[in-house]
């Protein structure tokens, strides 16, 4: 992760890193995030940078926090984790709930099958 002197080297890096993490094209993350693909490449050599309304809207595209893609969190701890928990984390607390109590029923049963 670049320096937190640097935060649009950070930033440049981590959309790259985290767009390829999750086998994105360019063209994909642009139709995720509802933006040209030409803007993803332009914030990726750093042509330009995005607005606030646009870092959020990268962000939700890919799943992860505004401080990951700034170089304020580790984009380590998105590596490892399924964007599905990702997308949960990120739901309402009736979508939360639901998540819980189908994760338990389903724990519980393969406790039980054993």
């Amino acid at each position: 992760m670049s320096s937190p002197k640097d935060p649009g080297r950070a930033f440049r890096l981590n959309l790259k890193n985290l767009r390829e993490l999750r086998s994105m094209t360019q063209a994909e993350m642009g139709a995720r995030a509802g933006i040209a693909p030409a803007s993803i490449s332009h914030f990726e050599t750093g042509q330009r940078t995005p607005s606030l309304d646009t870092l959020i809207k990268l962000a939700d595209a890919l799943r992860v926090s505004v401080d990951t893609l700034l170089g304020r969190a580790p984009v380590e701890n998105y590596a490892h984790v399924d964007p599905v928990f990702v997308q949960a984390s990120l739901a309402d607390v009736q979508t939360l709930e639901t998540v819980r109590r189908v994760t338990a029923a389903i724990l519980a049963d393969a406790k039980d099958s054993r």
